[in-house]
């Protein structure tokens, strides 16, 4: 929490010049007068040596930082927009203070030099020092940490988004707000961004026990909210909206809305990376298949861990004992989330579509329910491979698509039917009798023989 305080600080303060360089330059003087009350340092004794390697230094860094800061912005407007490199320097005032601080420094140091003022009684070259130091282990870091911030993709479009948005509150008045229900508190987002968590522990404790007061929480963790979008809504009676309009603040605060996702309490992020590698791999302008079966091969590894999960999370208990409802990914949602979308781009190569059936058929005996077992099942029944039951070889160009050779389509027949097998011999073991249970054994067990028969006249 401490950390997350002064990052925030951070962030604020980069965001104006002018506050920017007063803090930097207050705490570079508070420092060095500290330092010269602590060492005044001995007459006569000339520091040009000293100043003169912190110079190189300082030049060094500017001059490599800003040789992989271009190769960095040439390579982001390939990929996005040239127009992007314009504003890297007119908007971002973080950068311009980086490069000017360094060379104002460098100016500084070489200046005390040249006017003979590098005594090291004199307090001059200590500012020089500090400043230096100040810029190397404190604003270069932090930097490095903000170009890598700002040429991500999410930070680009949310930069451009934010600078739209406040010339639109520039040039136009806004409407007047939509008036309230008497019963209903809407806790609306302050800024734009993702949700990033909440934080549980700290709404259970401001949030009053009381029956008749329920909190319903409106977006996943790691949706994207709009400014002054809906949070969350309490309905409670018009007798007691006071009290929580007067805690209103403090719930809005326990939401933390950025605009970068995260891993924490946001699950479908990790599995949206690894969807997001899988797709670019197999991608023609990549053409590396092999990445994409490594990522359907971990993504197994997270949804098998998620069917062995309640579906309720811990927090989401605790919040439910004081009737607030939060909304979380379920486990179909998880199991779409993962394998949709990279079937969709991959469906014409047969070797991808052969290793989810064989990632999902890996799956089977670790769903511990039947109505998980039919989540991943109904996830290959979506694959529409039931073509490859009855084609024969005098249709298989009309239907087959891309998996026209006939070692292909049997390759994908052979994997289907250990998934079959799988499932069927699943449920015999979780001794499912529900009906829908049973018409899915019995259309299984025709698939099987039609499989099996479809094999035979393809290899004849």
């Amino acid at each position: 929490m401490f950390f997350r305080r002064i990052y925030q600080f951070h962030e604020r303060i980069k965001s104006n010049w002018l506050w920017l360089v007063l803090t930097s330059y207050l705490i570079t003087a508070f420092l060095t007068l500290g330092l010269h009350a602590w060492q005044p340092g001995e007459a006569g004794v000339l520091l040009d040596g000293f100043l003169t390697a912190l110079a190189g230094i300082l030049t060094t860094i500017v001059v490599t930082t800003f040789s992989f800061v271009f190769v960095a912005l040439q390579l982001a407007s390939v990929q996005f927009s040239p127009r992007i490199i314009r504003s890297f320097f007119e908007y971002d005032q973080f950068s311009r203070f980086f490069l000017w601080s360094f060379l104002a420094c460098v100016a500084y140091l070489m200046g005390l030099q040249y006017f003979g003022w590098s005594d090291a009684a004199l307090i001059y070259p200590k500012f020089g020092i500090v400043g230096s130091f100040y810029l190397i282990i404190m604003v270069f870091p932090l930097f490095i940490h903000h170009i890598i911030g700002n040429i991500n993709a999410s930070s680009i479009t949310h930069n451009i988004a934010l600078r739209t948005v406040r010339e639109i509150d520039e040039l136009y008045d806004a409407l007047p707000p939509l008036p309230e229900t008497e019963t209903v508190i809407r806790i609306r987002s302050p800024i734009s961004g993702y949700l990033d968590s909440l934080r549980y522990q700290k709404l259970a404790q401001i949030f009053p026990d009381d029956r008749h007061v329920r909190m319903d929480v409106r977006p996943h963790i790691g949706s994207f909210v709009i400014q002054g979008g809906i949070l969350a809504e309490i309905k409670c009676p018009s007798e007691r909206k006071n009290l929580f309009k007067a805690l209103e603040k403090d719930i809005s605060a326990c939401f933390v809305v950025d605009k970068f996702r995260s891993y924490k309490q946001d699950i479908p992020f990790g599995i949206r990376q690894l969807v997001d590698i899988a797709i670019k791999a197999i991608s023609p302008a990549v053409n590396d298949p092999t990445t994409a079966l490594n990522c359907l091969d971990y993504l197994g590894t997270i949804i098998e861990k998620a069917a062995l999960s309640e579906i309720v999370s811990k927090e989401a208990k605790l919040l439910a004992a004081k009737n607030i409802f939060i909304r979380e990914f379920n486990f179909e949602q998880l199991v779409d989330l993962a394998f949709d979308q990279i079937y969709f781009w991959g469906r014409e190569d047969y070797i991808v579509v052969r290793h989810i059936v064989k990632t999902i058929t890996n799956l089977v005996p670790f769903m511990p329910t039947s109505d998980r077992l039919l989540v991943i099942a109904h996830q290959v029944d979506d694959l529409e491979l039931q073509y490859l039951h009855t084609i024969t070889p005098d249709s298989s160009t009309k239907y087959a698509g891309s998996f026209a050779r006939c070692e292909h389509r049997n390759s994908l027949r052979d994997h289907l039917t250990e998934f079959y097998e799988a499932v069927i011999k699943r449920i015999e073991e979780l001794n499912a009798k529900e009906e829908r249970i049973q018409k899915k054994v019995a259309v299984y067990k025709c698939y099987l023989k039609d499989l099996d028969s479809s094999r035979e006249e393809a290899r004849f």
